[in-house]
Order: structure tokens, then C-alpha cells, then sequence
């Protein structure tokens, strides 16, 4: 059984695994991880119960399918193995029995009823348990970090690592709050499930939370398949779909799918062939996804003109959707509004005044043409974000603006250090080198 709180992995083979068995083991590790996840928990209720149970019906498969054969469906076969252990710990421990009688409705281990489809009693009705997932990690008792790191962490199978840089604390600090964030809906026996129209309100900025750090995961490295960011997209749309019309939360929720489809358009120029960055002002627009940009735009539009006539203020997810809307409004050879970039940033520094915000209005500011005035913005974050691959970076940008070569050369060598994937660790690397190279 897998230690409670250890990052999930494929279960180290036996000498002799084929290939192809080992590969199918993997893939249902790495992107059927939340699926699987989400049934289990469906089942007996219990968040560290089920994640143990999948690591050890993964464990299974490496011994069995080697000579069994990969099964038709592999999540499914995992899914199935996963709920009858988990349902056998829970029989064991005298624990939820009315799961124990479930057992007898479920499918033998060689089926293939897909993870989370409408075939078993707890399906979510528009076939997709992480929903269920998500709305439960987003419980008020939690705190708003421990919803969004418990739910990424389970849904997608983030590692520790990945979440930490996310969150900008350490690992072992990210760590201690997903085993409390576990405890608590342990001890407070939160329900598994979407909560009603009365509770959806309430929930929705953090769901909005969770999926916004989901897409960040994506947009760090756009070679990662499947794409998180893609994934963070889907779900979206099926919490607008959840909403009613008048929830008050719809209008979020459409500024926030609004900002995915913006930012996502341009996921295959922002890399090279070779997995290096390409700067804004150098990615080919040929390659920008126009269905998204327009969608974007559109549900950006209904939702300003919403806004206005209901007479409420947007918040922060619609306000960055407007600010990725200048980077993809004007025509090709126009020049981008960075003044207006600036200000909208201002704006929402009334709503969201973190750290990140400001520096990303630091950022618009220097592309405003007033670099001294950004890095000066950009340093008074030193004690909130000093030692984050991000603010390197940007310091580093602005450094080199100022033509002080040396220290953006050193600035972009501390980004390169601390960045979370080897994507960035390349791009920061690569610029400290060629800023060196100029100046000699």
C-alpha cells in the first residue's frame, strides 16, 4: 500500500515486464490518475482510502498484465480493481458498510466500464466524477490553498513539487497541508458530492481557483500531455453548465473560460520545435488558435455587457481575461496598448492584490516604456517573492531593458536555478548566454 502523502508513481516492475504492459501501467498512472481517483472515492467515501487503494491496483496490473494480457480498457480494469480493494480495507476496518453491498453490483475485473461513466449507482450526471472531486476539495472548511493543491493533487496527480512551485512554499511545507486538508474531510465527514444550487455560489471561487492553478501547470510547460490546460478548459465548461442562469457566480465563471480559451489560443507558438520560449512579440500568429481567440472574445463581451447591465463589478478572473484580450484584439502590425495593459492591471490590484499581480503590472509597466519605474515595482516584492523562478525572470528582463547586462545575466542564471521544469531551466539558461555573449 502506498504511504499516505507519498507522490503516486507507477509501481516498479518486475525484471521481464513487456514493454507495452509497463506503458499501458504508466499512461493509466499519468492521465487517468484523477478518473480513477474520483470512482474510487465515489465508492466508500474515503479520500486517502481510495488514493491508497489505486496505487495498489496499480501495483496489480504490473504483475498481472505481463502475461494476462493489457486489458481492452485499461483505466477501467484499474478502476474496478481499485474499488473491490478499496471496498475490502473499508469491509475490514467495519467501516461504511452500505459501500461493502455495492460490491455485488460491480462488473468483473475484465470489463470495461469506463471511469466514471453512467454504468454505476454514483455516476455524476454529466459523466464525470472529478467534478465531485473538485466541489469537495472546495469545501468552506478547508482553507482556500489546501482547496485548490488537495484538489490538483488528486485530480491530475500533480507532484508535491509541481504544487509547491505553484504555491511558492516548500515542498515539505506543501506536503503537511494536504495531509491536514485530508484529515478535515476525513473528521468532518464532508459529503462527496456537487453540492445543491444554494451551496454552488459559495463554492465557486474556489473551484474558479483550482482550475486557474490547474491551467497555470499547463501554460509553464505547453509540451505536457495531456494538456493540463485543455483539461482546465472542459471543466470549466461543465461548471457553467451546473450553474443557473441567475447565479451570480455564472458571471465568473465566464470571465474565467473567457481568460482559458484567451491564453490557451496561443499554446503552439509559445515554444519552439526544441521546447525553448518564444517571446510574444516573436511567436508566429499563424500558428494562434483563431476558434479559441473568438470564443474568448466572445464570452468576454457577453460577460463585460452583463456586468454593466446588472451594475456589478467583474471580478478578478473576467478582469484578467480583458487584459489577455489586448494581446489577441488588434490586427496583425498593430501596436499592442501596454498604457491600457497597465491601468486594467491597476484595476485589478483592487481585487487581487498578491504578489503576482503586481508583478505581472510591473511587467506592463516596462512594456509601457518605463523600465526603471518597473523594476523599481519589481524589487519591493523581494521579500514575498525573492527566490522564485518568476521574479528572477522579470527582473532579469528589466535589468537587461536598463542595458545592465551583468546582473540580468545573473538575474536570468537565478530564474534557470529555481524554475520547476526543464523547459524553463533551458529558456532562463539559454538567455543568461546569449545576454552574456552580446556584452562581450
Amino acid at each position: 500500500m502506498a504511504a499516505r502523502g507519498d507522490d503516486v508513481t507507477t509501481p516498479e516492475e518486475p525484471p521481464g515486464t513487456p514493454p507495452d504492459a509497463l506503458a499501458a501501467v504508466r499512461h493509466v498512472a499519468s492521465t487517468e490518475y484523477g478518473r480513477v481517483v474520483a470512482s474510487v472515492i465515489g465508492t466508500v467515501h474515503d479520500w486517502t482510502l481510495a488514493e491508497d487503494a489505486v496505487q495498489d491496483a496499480l501495483a496489480r496490473a504490473v504483475e498481472r498484465w505481463p502475461g494476462d494480457g493489457v486489458p481492452a480498457n485499461p483505466a477501467a480494469w484499474v478502476t474496478t480493481v481499485a474499488r473491490r480493494r478499496a471496498i475490502d480495507l473499508v469491509r475490514h476496518a467495519d467501516a461504511e458498510r452500505r459501500a461493502v453491498a455495492r460490491l455485488e453490483h460491480e462488473p468483473h475485473e475484465g470489463t470495461d466500464i469506463a471511469p466514471g461513466s453512467d454504468d454505476h449507482d454514483d455516476a455524476f450526471p454529466h459523466g464525470d466524477e472529478r467534478l465531485k472531486l473538485i466541489f469537495t476539495a472546495c469545501h468552506p472548511a478547508l482553507t482556500l490553498e489546501a482547496r485548490a493543491a488537495l484538489t490538483l493533487r488528486t485530480v491530475l496527480n500533480v507532484s508535491i513539487e509541481q504544487l509547491a512551485a505553484i504555491f511558492a512554499v516548500a515542498p515539505a511545507t506543501m506536503e503537511k497541508r494536504l495531509v491536514r486538508a485530508r484529515a478535515k474531510i476525513a473528521h468532518a465527514n464532508i459529503p462527496y458530492r456537487v453540492p445543491d444550487a444554494a451551496q454552488l455560489d459559495s463554492r465557486s471561487a474556489s473551484v474558479c481557483e483550482v482550475l486557474s492553478a490547474l491551467f497555470t501547470i499547463g501554460y509553464s510547460d505547453p509540451t505536457l500531455q495531456p494538456d493540463p490546460g485543455a483539461e482546465a478548459i472542459r471543466l470549466a465548461r461543465l461548471c457553467r453548465q451546473l450553474l443557473p442562469s441567475d447565479s451570480p457566480a455564472l458571471l465568473e465563471f465566464t470571465g474565467l473560460l473567457a481568460l482559458l480559451l484567451l491564453q490557451h489560443s496561443r499554446r503552439a507558438a509559445r515554444t519552439t520545435p526544441d521546447g525553448l520560449s518564444v517571446p510574444f512579440d516573436q511567436q508566429d500568429r499563424e500558428l494562434w488558435d483563431v476558434s479559441e481567440i473568438e470564443e474568448g472574445l466572445r464570452l468576454l463581451d457577453d460577460a463585460v455587457e452583463e456586468a454593466a447591465r446588472a451594475g456589478i463589478p467583474g471580478g478578478r478572473h473576467l478582469i484578467r481575461a480583458t487584459v489577455a484580450a489586448e494581446y489577441v484584439r488588434p490586427a496583425p502590425g498593430t501596436e499592442i496598448d501596454h498604457t491600457r495593459i497597465a491601468d486594467i492591471y491597476g484595476v485589478l490590484e483592487q481585487v487581487d492584490a498578491s504578489p503576482f499581480v503586481r508583478l505581472n503590472r510591473a511587467v506592463a509597466v516596462a512594456n509601457a516604456g518605463r523600465p526603471a519605474e518597473a523594476l523599481a515595482l519589481t524589487e519591493a516584492l523581494e521579500s514575498s517573492l525573492g527566490g522564485h523562478h518568476l521574479y528572477s525572470a522579470v527582473r532579469g528582463d528589466l535589468l537587461q531593458r536598463l542595458k545592465r547586462d551583468d546582473e540580468a545575466s545573473s538575474a536570468f542564471r537565478d530564474a534557470a536555478r529555481t524554475a520547476p521544469t526543464e523547459r524553463e531551466r533551458r529558456s532562463y539558461s539559454q538567455h543568461a548566454d546569449d545576454i552574456s555573449s552580446a556584452s562581450t
